[in-house]
């Protein structure tokens, strides 16, 4: 499975993630999303799992301060997909 089209936009103290599911495939079944992100020193860190919708707002942020974010999907037996492509925002 892999994720398409993950774009963030920051608003004062919010980050909205909004993301396009995986193409359906036989026998796997998307259950959920866990959502990964990371700041300066690069290292991402999970902030979410079990997310059921292709969005996600992350309220734990600080004004001035950068993130980056991937999403991963999860099928039905816990298998993780690949990571999506990194989305940025910027907090104001």
């Amino acid at each position: 499975m892999v994720l398409s089209r993950v774009a963030a936009s920051g608003r004062p103290h919010t980050v909205l993630l909004k993301w396009n599911p995986p193409d359906p495939k036989p026998g796997v079944t998307v259950t959920g999303y866990n959502i990964y992100r990371s700041q300066l020193d690069g290292t991402f860190k999970p902030i979410a799992s079990g997310v059921t919708a292709a969005s996600y707002v992350d309220r734990n942020v600080r004004s001035g301060a950068f993130y980056r974010y991937f999403v991963k999907a999860v099928d039905a037996a816990g298998h993780e997909s690949p990571p999506s492509d990194p989305a940025s925002a910027v907090i104001p």
